[in-house]
């Protein structure tokens, strides 16, 4: 979990992700939303609603989660970014933010932020500093917004011997049975590319390159 201080940007308060505080009215906020597939790839139910109940400090899970907060409203949660590691040992990114705050560039704030602490001097997770060389993203193939938003924070197609990472996966609903596939896609960002410092906030050294 995040163990590591707050981030402040020109508009929000990152402030590391705790259940007691951030549970409620993220999952509130889920249900304002209606339907979440986009985000989780299964259509909203009560049932998968649940599973989210303590996404702030998972356990077992190497993950560092950031609660947003407006500077203009420090109380009111308005979503997340972070990111948690897959399987094959790689980080992903990860966020959502609430439909009302939506198109004002407050995710592209935050993940930028995020991943210039990444990528630079590092972010505390269960005590240990972490710092990475590369970073993915995985999205539905049809969700234009996240894939524009990606786009902008230099992420592009990854790609392997067999070509784009493009995934047909089965996602089964808890509460009637019925299945249906989903197709995705996976996106990188390399340390490398994050050639100026305007790019991830203060965060990246004066000389305009990620930290070797």
């Amino acid at each position: 979990m995040n163990t590591g201080k707050e981030i402040e940007t020109s508009r929000l308060w990152l402030r590391p992700g705790k259940n007691e505080r951030d549970s409620s009215p993220f999952l509130l906020m889920l249900r304002n939303d209606g339907d979440f597939q986009q985000y989780c790839g299964a259509r909203f139910s009560e049932e998968n609603l649940s599973r989210f109940a303590n996404y702030f400090e998972r356990v077992n899970d190497e993950m560092c989660m950031y609660s947003l907060f407006l500077k203009t409203d420090a109380e009111t949660f308005i979503g997340y970014v972070g990111f948690h590691r897959e399987g094959d040992g790689t980080f992903e990114l990860e966020f959502y933010i609430a439909k009302e705050y939506r198109r004002n560039g407050y995710c592209e704030e935050a993940c930028r932020a995020v991943i210039g602490q990444l990528f630079g001097e590092g972010l505390s997770v269960n005590g240990k500093l972490l710092s990475e060389n590369e970073l993915y993203a995985t999205t539905l193939a049809e969700n234009e917004p996240t894939l524009g938003l990606l786009k902008k924070l230099g992420f592009t197609q990854h790609m392997t011997e067999d070509g784009a990472t493009e995934v047909m996966q089965i996602v089964v609903d808890l509460e009637t049975g019925k299945w249906e596939g989903i197709h995705t896609t996976k996106k990188i960002l390399k340390k490398e590319q994050c050639l100026q410092k305007s790019d991830f906030g203060d965060i990246i050294p004066q000389n305009n390159q990620c930290n070797e």
